[in-house]
C-alpha cells in the first residue's frame, strides 16, 4: 500500500474582502495562483517524498532528507545531538537502517548523518545558493511525533517571509518531530532544513542550504562546532552581515585586534587565509579553529581598494 500523507495548504493571500469587481478579479488572480501551486506540489512530490525520513536517537525523534545516492542526509544539529552517535533511521517506505551522525554546527542548527548500509537511496537535489528569496512558495515535509505508517509523512505549504544569514522563517507550520526534516522550492530542491518551532504560525525557522553548502566538508569530517568551545578559540572582533562580495562589517567590536588593525564599518570582507567567506557562519568556523595568538592573513575591500593584512588573533576574556 502507498505511503499516505496528510496536505494543509496555507493560503497567506486568500483574505476577506468586499465584493465588487475589481476584488473578485484579484481574488480569481489568487485562486489561479494557488491552483497553479496545487499542480507543481502534485508533480514533485512523488519523488521528493521518497527522500524523506524518520530520524530515533536516545534523545527523541527527528527528521531528515537523503540527498546523496549513497546515504548522506542532512538534519538538525539538535537531532544528532554529537558526532559519531549510533541511530536508527526509518525510510519513506516504512524500513529501518542504522546510521551514524558526521559533524555540524549549532550556530546554524546544521547537522548530518551517514547511512551505513551500503545501497543506493532516493535522494533529491539541493537548490543554488540564493536562489531562495521572500516571497516565494515553498513546501515543507516531515515526520511529526515520529513515522506513523497509516498517517505517513506531512506536508505543508506556504511562503518564505524573510531569510537572514544562515536563517530562513516561513509559515510553513513547523512541529515537534519536524526538527531536521528538509523544506523544498516547486522544483524540488531542497532550499532549507527544518530548526525551529513557537506558537505562532509564522514564526517557523529552518536552516537555509546555504549554510550546508558553505561548510560541507567541515561538517563531513569534524566534530559539531558548539558555541561553548567558542570562548577559547581565538577572537577577530567584528560583527557581519552577508553581502554580494562577502561579509559587510557592520560593527568592530572596541579594543579587539580588529579594531586595532584598523578595520571599520562597511569594509568586505573577502577571504581569510586565502578562503572565501560566503557567510557569518564561515567566518566564525574558521576562527574558531584558531587559537588566540596565532596570525591569519585578512583580504578586504575599503571603497575600491581590495587590502591584504595579517592580524594576531586576541581572546574572548
Amino acid at each position: 500500500m502507498k505511503a499516505k500523507y496528510f496536505l494543509t495548504l496555507l493560503l497567506p493571500f486568500l483574505l476577506i474582502a468586499p465584493v465588487n469587481s475589481e476584488s473578485k478579479l484579484l481574488q480569481d488572480d489568487k485562486l489561479l495562483d494557488l491552483l497553479s501551486v496545487e499542480s507543481k506540489i502534485r508533480s514533485i512530490l512523488p519523488s521528493i517524498k521518497s527522500a524523506v525520513v524518520s530520524i530515533e536517537s536516545s534523545d527523541g525523534a527527528g527528521s531528515g532528507v537523503i540527498v546523496s545516492e549513497d546515504g548522506l542526509v542532512l538534519t538538525a544539529a539538535h537531532v544528532i545531538g554529537k558526532r559519531g552517535e549510533k541511530m536508527s533511521v526509518t525510510l519513506a517506505e516504512g524500513g529501518k537502517q542504522n546510521a551514524v551522525s558526521k559533524g555540524g554546527s549549532e550556530l546554524s542548527d546544521a547537522g548530518m548523518l551517514q547511512l551505513e548500509k551500503n545501497e543506493p537511496y532516493p535522494y533529491v537535489p539541493l537548490a543554488k545558493p540564493g536562489s531562495s528569496v521572500p516571497g516565494q512558495w515553498c513546501l515543507a515535509l516531515g515526520h511529526p511525533n515520529g513515522f506513523n505508517k497509516e498517517r505517513g509523512m506531512v506536508l505543508r505549504a506556504g511562503i518564505i517571509l524573510e531569510k537572514k544569514d544562515e536563517t530562513l522563517q516561513t509559515n510553513c507550520r513547523l512541529l515537534g518531530g519536524d526538527s531536521g526534516g528538509p523544506l523544498f522550492n516547486l522544483k524540488g530542491e531542497v532550499i532549507g532544513i527544518h530548526s525551529r518551532i513557537s506558537k505562532n504560525s509564522d514564526e517557523n525557522y529552518h536552516t537555509t542550504i546555504e549554510s550546508f553548502l558553505s561548510n560541507w566538508n567541515y561538517f563531513l569530517s569534524e566534530e559539531i562546532l558548539r558555541l561553548k568551545n567558542l570562548q577559547s578559540a581565538g577572537f577577530l572582533g567584528v560583527m557581519c552581515e552577508q553581502s554580494k562580495r562577502g561579509l559587510r562589517i557592520v560593527e568592530v567590536v572596541p579594543h579587539s585586534e580588529a579594531d586595532q588593525m584598523g578595520l571599520l564599518a562597511d569594509d568586505e570582507l573577502l577571504r581569510l587565509d586565502s578562503i572565501h567567506l560566503d557567510t557569518r557562519e564561515k567566518l566564525t568556523i574558521l576562527i574558531s579553529e584558531k587559537s588566540p595568538g596565532e596570525v591569519v592573513t585578512l583580504d578586504f575591500i575599503r571603497g575600491s581598494k581590495e587590502i591584504a593584512v595579517q592580524i594576531k588573533l586576541g581572546s574572548r576574556d
